[in-house]
């Protein structure tokens, strides 16, 4: 099973990755994994990045690509992959349908975790990790026993300082901006699921589960093009036994044209064609609808969150502007 997850930070991307890891024994590709081990290896891909990197510049995504190329040939990738951090854009998006098409390896599936951004916020500021064990904990929602200390191993709790409002929330403004769009790229090419994750992580595992149901890994067989010697004509057409008949015995012209259309194969044929031309042009229509449906569903969603942005936006305006008003006034 091929698989991108995507989703808004502290979506719990992370933990149903792990989840998928086990239930289909498919190795994560991370793509911040990947740059960092090429470069310790010194790699003629993990050189190019490090050049980049030590410039001060973002990796082109040539080199990204080159990576995941090399990685998801290991035999641990056979049978499918989850990809984490990548794609981010659109233009990562098509490089990598590119890459798995040429391999004959399409992605089966792409998750959409979504979650409300005032949840996200209230997850992220809450998040403590144990530095012993990994553990994650959230002092609103998933609080340890003990403030600072674990409830698995008794080490320590760690809280990010980048897990603040302010940085969270230009995180997610980056988000909308950049990889919410790939949400409308995969749903208009039919193979985006929108998983609803709030709840509990064994709420959103159902829900996971219940969208990958029946699902089959796809994978395209390309074989090199060769020149076959041109094949004889073979007349498929039905052998025809001539008999003589007599006057009295030949059949009416109607009864002949009845015959000939009940056991000619070539007629059969036709119709066929017809009614299988006619429902490939009723699925594809239907099919242009859907995608068409989920998009605007989509649109809505992103008109939904905005709303939301410009009216905390809006509160916040209004609460600066009665401080200024009352500090305006105290000084009168």
């Amino acid at each position: 099973m091929r698989l991108v997850l995507i989703g808004a930070p502290g979506s719990g991307k992370g933990t149903q990755t792990k989840f998928l890891i086990e239930k289909y024994n498919i190795p994560q590709v991370s793509t911040g994994d990947l740059l960092r081990a090429a470069v310790a290896a010194q790699t003629p891909l993990g050189r190019q990045a490090k050049a980049v990197m030590d410039a001060g510049q973002l990796v082109p995504n040539d080199i990204v690509i080159g990576m995941i190329r090399e990685r998801i040939m290991r035999p641990d990738a056979e049978n499918g992959f989850i990809m984490d951090g990548f794609p981010r854009n659109l233009e990562q998006a098509e490089a990598l349908d590119r890459l798995l098409a040429n391999l004959g390896r399409p992605i089966d599936a792409v998750l959409q975790i979504n979650v409300d951004f005032d949840l996200l916020m209230q997850r992220m500021v809450g998040r403590l990790t144990c530095l012993s064990c990994g553990t994650l904990f959230n002092s609103f929602t998933n609080p340890p026993s003990i403030d600072t200390q674990c409830d698995n191993c008794g080490g320590t709790l760690h809280h990010r300082s980048d897990d603040n409002e302010e940085t969270i929330n230009r995180r997610l403004r980056v988000y909308e901006t950049h990889t919410q769009p790939l949400a409308a790229y995969y749903s208009n090419k039919g193979n985006l699921h929108v998983i609803d994750g709030q709840g509990t992580v064994e709420e959103i595992k159902k829900r996971i589960k219940s969208a990958l149901r029946g699902m089959r890994s796809s994978r395209i067989k390309l074989q090199p093009v060769t020149q076959q010697p041109a094949a004889k004509a073979v007349n498929t057409r039905p052998e025809v036994i001539r008999t003589q008949v007599s006057d009295k015995q030949k059949p009416a012209p109607r009864q002949k044209k009845r015959e000939a259309a009940a056991t000619n194969p070539v007629v059969r044929k036709r119709s066929k064609r017809t009614v299988s031309a006619a429902q490939t042009a009723y699925r594809a229509q239907l099919k242009t609808l859907q995608n068409e449906l989920k998009t605007v569903k989509s649109e809505l969603r992103d008109v939904t969150r905005t709303e939301k942005l410009l009216a905390r936006e809006v509160e916040k305006n209004e609460a600066a502007l009665e401080k200024l008003t009352e500090k305006e006034a105290s000084l009168k």
